[in-house]
């Protein structure tokens, strides 16, 4: 279930109910689209809302994920927006989208039915969808304590691509749907003492050989990080 407010510099009101939404993920971080929304309670109070708004606001709004409770989870950032259609119980907007890779509706949705209870969940995502389960790591992930010197292991043949080395490496180090950085900056960051870990002291990844020929200079890159921060890493 999604609901929609206004932005108003104040905590979100939810203003309607909307069973589905279209459209609103992207790779892009900010794109003009339409979105379609689907089965909009209370369609005339919703239009008002949005063209009252220009007098007071700058016309900008959240589509928010609700959990069964209709507590928000999780929001989409909308600027300049405009109702585009309206028929039977579907209204179409536009405006400036903050978009969320594809893929992070898809993660919320497992994790709001109980779906997210074990490791590799990611591996049921298509490789376009793998950043939308990254970035629902990132919103979601709670570490608890800070470890120091811990050793790391990976398997080279438990992914096929960038996206699921990241996706291994966060659920090896943080448990099911842990996260631990989502692209090489991220990974920097990660290990400079945040997520979970102040340090690692051994990386150990078998298979390595397959995972160089996949990921090519990424593969060096990735090794050159971990170095920069004295880990040990064995190849295998």
């Amino acid at each position: 279930m999604f609901g929609f407010s206004l932005d108003t510099g104040k905590y979100p009101e939810i203003i309607t109910l909307i069973d589905e939404v279209k459209n609103i993920e992207g790779p892009h971080p900010i794109t003009y689209k339409k979105v379609r929304l689907i089965n909009v309670e209370n369609i005339p109070g919703f239009i008002s809302a949005i063209e009252n708004s220009s007098r007071k606001y700058e016309n900008n709004g959240y589509i928010h994920i609700l959990d069964q409770q209709r507590t928000i989870v999780s929001g989409t950032f909308i600027s300049n927006l405009k109702v585009v259609k309206s028929k039977n119980n579907n209204v179409t907007v536009s405006g400036n989208v903050w978009n969320q890779p594809r893929g992070y509706q898809k993660a919320w949705d497992m994790k709001l039915n109980n779906k997210i209870t074990e490791k590799n969940i990611w591996k049921t995502f298509g490789k376009d969808e793998l950043q939308g389960w990254l970035v629902y790591a990132l919103h979601t992930c709670k570490p608890g304590s800070e470890r120091k010197n811990i050793k790391v292991e990976i398997d080279g043949n438990n992914f096929h691509n960038l996206d699921g080395f990241f996706c291994t490496l966060g659920e090896d180090i943080n448990g099911i749907a842990g996260y631990f950085g989502r692209n090489l900056p991220a990974l920097y960051d990660c290990l400079g003492g945040d997520f979970g870990v102040k340090s690692i002291s051994e990386l150990i990844w078998t298979n390595h050989k397959r995972s160089k020929k996949i990921l090519k200079k990424k593969f060096t890159d990735i090794i050159k990080i971990f170095d920069h921060f004295d880990t040990k890493v064995s190849l295998k």
